[in-house]
C-alpha cells in the first residue's frame, strides 16, 4: 500500500518548490501573447509543390515577410502545401507587396485567406478569458465545498488546480523562450480542459474519502485519506495513461497546427494525475488537523 499521507510534508514541500520554480520561470521568461490577444493579421497561403522546389518553405515565407517590414509571430504548416502566417497588423497594400515577392520566388503561391484582428478585439478577448478563469475557479470552489459539506475540500481542490495552472504556464514560458511559442485562445482552451481533468480526479478521490469515512467512522482521517488514495490511484493513472498515449501520438504525428494545443493538454494531464493524490489529499489532511487543533484550543 502506498503511504502517501505518511510522507505528506515531503509532497507538500515538493509542491511548494514546483510552484516557486514555475513562478520564477513565468516572471523570468514571460509569456508571448498571440495575436488573438494583441491584435494582428492571419494570412493563409497555399503553395502547391513548394517543398520540392524550396528546402525550408517556412523560413522562406518568414524571411519574405520580414524583408517587407512585417513583424512575424509564427509560420505554421497546415495540411498539404498550406501555411498559416501570424504577424502584427499589416494592411492590404503591404500584403499585396509581400504576395508579389512570394510569387517572384515561386509563382504558384496563392492567398487562401487574409484576416485582421484589431487590438481592441484582442484586449476584449483577453479580458473575457480572465473573467472566465476567475468565474470557473470560484464556481469549482463553492461546488466542491457544497458537494462534500466542508470548505476545506473546495480550498484544497482549487489549490491543486492552481499548482497545475502554474506548471502549464511555466512550461509555455520556457517553450516561448526556446521555440518562440505564442499563447493564444487555443492554449486557453487546452488549459481549461486539462484543469477539468484535474478537478475530476480530485472529486473522485474526495468521493472515495467520504465513502471510506462513512464505513470506518472511528478511523483516523489521515488513514481514511490514504485508503482512498490507494483505492482510486490505479483507476486514475490508467485513465490518464490512455489520454497521455493518445496525446503523445497527436503531438508526434498531428502536424504543426495543433502541436502546442496538444502540448498544453499533455502537460495539464500529467500534472493533474499527480496533483490530486499528492497535493490535494495531503493538503486536506494537514488543514483538517490544523482546524481540529484550533478548535481544541
Amino acid at each position: 500500500m502506498l503511504q502517501v499521507i505518511k510522507h505528506k510534508v515531503l509532497f507538500l514541500v515538493i509542491a511548494a518548490v514546483s510552484v516557486t520554480f514555475s513562478l520564477a520561470m513565468i516572471i523570468f521568461f514571460g509569456l508571448k501573447p498571440g495575436i488573438d490577444f494583441t491584435g494582428g493579421t492571419i494570412v493563409e497561403i497555399k503553395a502547391p509543390g513548394v517543398e520540392q522546389k524550396i528546402d525550408t518553405p517556412s523560413e522562406w515565407i518568414r524571411k519574405t515577410f520580414t524583408d517587407e517590414g512585417a513583424d512575424v509571430g509564427s509560420v505554421q504548416k497546415s495540411g498539404d502545401d498550406v501555411y498559416i502566417v501570424k504577424t502584427k497588423e499589416i494592411d492590404q497594400k503591404k500584403w499585396s507587396a509581400i504576395l508579389s515577392k512570394l510569387q517572384e520566388k515561386y509563382k504558384d503561391t496563392k492567398e487562401q485567406s487574409f484576416e485582421t484582428i484589431g487590438p481592441l478585439l484582442g484586449a476584449e478577448l483577453l479580458k473575457k478569458t480572465f473573467y472566465a478563469v476567475v468565474i470557473a475557479t470560484f464556481m469549482l470552489l463553492f461546488y466542491i465545498a457544497w458537494r462534500f459539506e466542508h470548505r476545506l475540500y473546495g480550498i484544497t481542490a482549487v489549490a491543486a488546480m492552481i499548482h497545475d495552472v502554474l506548471l502549464i504556464l511555466a512550461s509555455f514560458a520556457v517553450f516561448g523562450f526556446l521555440f518562440n511559442v505564442e499563447v493564444d485562445i487555443m492554449f486557453v482552451t487546452a488549459t481549461l480542459t486539462a484543469l477539468a481533468f484535474s478537478v475530476h480526479d480530485t472529486i473522485v478521490l474526495y468521493d472515495r474519502v467520504r465513502e471510506v469515512e462513512r464505513r470506518h467512522p472511528k478511523e483516523k482521517f489521515a488513514d481514511i485519506v490514504n485508503l482512498a488514495i490507494n483505492a482510486t490511484i490505479v483507476r486514475s493513472v490508467s485513465t490518464s495513461l490512455a489520454i497521455i498515449f493518445v496525446l503523445t501520438s497527436l503531438l508526434l504525428l498531428g502536424g504543426e497546427t495543433i502541436r502546442w494545443f496538444v502540448a498544453a493538454l499533455l502537460v495539464g494531464t500529467i500534472t493533474g494525475v499527480y496533483s490530486s493524490p499528492f497535493i490535494a489529499a495531503p493538503l486536506v489532511v494537514v488543514l483538517r488537523d490544523w482546524e481540529k487543533s484550533r478548535k481544541k484550543k
